[in-house]
């Protein structure tokens, strides 16, 4: 059994209980990130190589969650570090000795999104630009950042128009945190801004954006969002279980919610649907950890869409839960209620859109999916 699954069980409890706490301080309380430390969950996709679990994806995802059940933001903050080495892992042997040279525990927080411009220079590049929503970024030790190379005064393009791109690993040292993350749901993944001013990066510290190993990676790491989905509706539902059970009565109604037929055949039929989500995930999961052969830009796109579709299902449900609940459900006494947000801040995120699945859809008919 995965060991870490294992220790994260006996610690869920305990992230339960400190989820406002971990909200209203928009970011993890020191104790809880050692504990989950000691658990194994910052090394669970760290390279064996640099003394890391590097477990199968599927393991990693029950993982995320369980943690999801317990704190949609605890799930996300340390499903953002599993990608990051997911990441981090497409680099160099001498990227790697500097990112995990105080073990394989390191914090690595980073963005996909292009955001900066790196100029190359002898023996590497000057990177400068600000980058949004990077989880945990306040305790990351270690950076990844997508930028667009520079070459004097022009922008290098590929066959297909593209700018080129560089993925470049920085240390915290050389990053600075923009307090920005005031937002509706996720408040405690601490997913702030952050910026680089003009930092020099040794050539040995990047990987090629479009590399195929980097593009596999990233398309498997969306199924890391939706694991924290798929948890964070499993949560919502235990949530309105237990309200039905321990006698809640709708407003002017002499029943209790449990008795009636319209409560039991949404909930009947909200967990059905969260039970398809989950097969889906876990389907693709373990397909994409067999998949031999290269990867291929049809999987890729499985994978995205994939995680699209569980992430909305999940969103549904919570929906369901929310709606089910009442008009107890709006107070913020209430985890409904802050479940209900957390998940609609997660299907804000690109992994959730639609454009995945036109990308399929091209892909299945013979035509041109297009660039990304």
């Amino acid at each position: 059994m995965n060991p870490t699954r294992s220790r994260v069980a006996e610690l869920a409890s305990r992230v339960a209980k400190r989820a406002d706490e971990i909200e209203q301080r928009r970011g993890l309380p020191d104790d809880l990130l050692d504990d989950l430390r000691a658990a194994g969950c910052f090394r669970m996709l760290a390279p064996a190589s640099h003394g890391g679990d590097q477990l199968d994806l599927p393991d990693v995802l029950t993982v995320l969650e369980q943690l999801a059940r317990a704190d949609a933001a605890t799930a996300w903050t340390v499903g953002q570090v599993a990608l990051s080495h997911l990441i981090v892992r497409c680099g160099p042997a001498a990227a790697l000795d500097d990112v995990f040279a105080d073990g394989p525990d390191t914090l690595v927080a980073g963005a996909v999104a292009p955001k900066g411009r790196a100029r190359t220079t002898e023996g590497g590049w000057r990177l400068t630009g600000q980058w949004p929503f990077v989880t945990g970024c306040p305790r990351a030790r270690w950076f990844y950042l997508n930028c667009v190379l520079v070459a004097g005064r022009s922008v290098p393009v590929g066959p297909d128009g593209v700018p080129t791109t560089r993925i470049l690993f920085v240390p915290a040292s050389e990053v600075r945190v923009v307090d920005t993350w005031r937002v509706l749901g996720l408040r405690g993944t601490a997913s702030h801004d952050v910026a680089v001013d003009d930092a020099r990066v040794p050539e040995h510290r990047a990987v090629a954006a479009r590399d195929d190993d980097a593009v596999h990676r990233i398309a498997q790491s969306s199924l890391i969002i939706g694991a924290v989905a798929v948890g964070l509706a499993d949560g919502a539902l235990a949530d309105l279980v237990r309200l039905a059970v321990d006698g809640k009565r709708p407003a002017l109604s002499a029943r209790r919610l449990a008795t009636s037929t319209v409560f039991q055949d949404r909930l009947g039929e909200a967990q059905t649907v969260h039970r398809a989500a989950r097969a889906l995930l876990y389907a693709e999961a373990v397909e994409a950890q067999s998949a031999t052969g290269a990867s291929t830009p049809l999987r890729r796109a499985r994978l995205r869409a994939a995680a699209a579709q569980v992430t909305t299902l999940c969103a549904q449900v919570v929906d369901t839960a929310h709606t089910l609940a009442g008009g107890s459900a709006i107070y913020e006494t209430s985890p409904l209620q802050r479940r209900l947000r957390d998940m609609r801040t997660a299907t804000q995120h690109f992994v959730a859109g639609r454009d995945s699945y036109a990308t399929l859809g091209a892909l299945a008919v013979g035509e041109e999916a297009g660039p990304g």
